[in-house]
């Protein structure tokens, strides 16, 4: 299939509860990074992959985001909604939009707080190439220790390892996934991607795994609105 026909499944419905008091005016979704609320960078990232057909799964403040948004026409693509009457978590949405796609279609499913420099059309790629039903997009993390780490053997000192870091690899939020993987999501029920990832493993089936090599943030402090700013500011300088 051609990669401009991939559309993309938006989550924008949470409430955005650590940016209280600002999500009670404004939602999650509609943070501005610089002079853009966060879901326009996205829209405009995958404009770059030449990915321009949306469906935004909205619920908390559903009407700001369509006011903002509309048909996606201004912003040269196109927008469609689908209203969470109740929390259906980071797969359940899937379900309100299952006649959207045929079972050989791919598209790109993205929580709507994400502000990454991920070229889309290489995680398409990887996907279609090894024709994986899910492809989930990872990031590397370090984590620093800020102690001593002692290893012990027979109640004696063995070794000291200072300041160790421990690396670890972390869901980014970014999936790609075959149409005909939607046929496993309850309809209208509670229903996450690690459900949906697990019911695979559990079967036996393969799942892909793409590495995020590139800049990438979940925006889930203001401290991380100013860390994408930076990022931005430094690409356009």
């Amino acid at each position: 299939m051609a990669l401009n026909a991939t559309k993309v499944v938006v989550l924008a419905g949470g409430k955005g509860t650590r940016f209280r008091p600002f999500s009670f005016v404004i939602p999650k979704p509609l943070m501005p990074i610089g002079e853009h609320p966060i879901l326009l960078h996205l829209i405009n990232r995958f404009k770059k992959s030449n990915i321009g057909s949306f469906l935004i799964s909205t619920g908390y403040q559903a009407e700001l985001v369509q006011a903002y948004f509309g048909d996606g026409s201004r912003f040269g693509v196109s927008i469609k909604y689908f209203h969470e009457e109740k929390p259906l978590g980071t797969a359940g949405p899937l379900s309100l939009m299952r006649h959207e796609f045929q079972d050989d279609e791919y598209l790109f499913l993205i929580n709507g707080d994400i502000y990454t420099e991920l070229d889309f059309e290489e995680m398409a790629k990887f996907g279609m190439k090894h024709q994986y039903d899910l492809v989930v997009g990872y990031v590397e993390k370090t984590q620093k220790s800020s102690f001593g780490v002692l290893e012990i053997q027979d109640q004696q000192l063995s070794k000291i390892i200072e300041k160790p870091e421990t690396r670890f690899r972390i869901s980014s939020g970014i999936y790609l996934i075959k149409g005909k993987a939607l046929k496993r999501i309850p309809d209208l029920e509670f229903f996450t991607m690690p459900d949906l990832m697990n019911a695979y493993l559990e079967r036996g089936e393969k799942v892909g795994a793409f590495q995020i090599k590139d800049f990438w943030i979940g925006i889930e402090n203001a401290e991380n609105l100013d860390e994408a700013l930076k990022q931005i500011e430094g690409i356009e300088s």
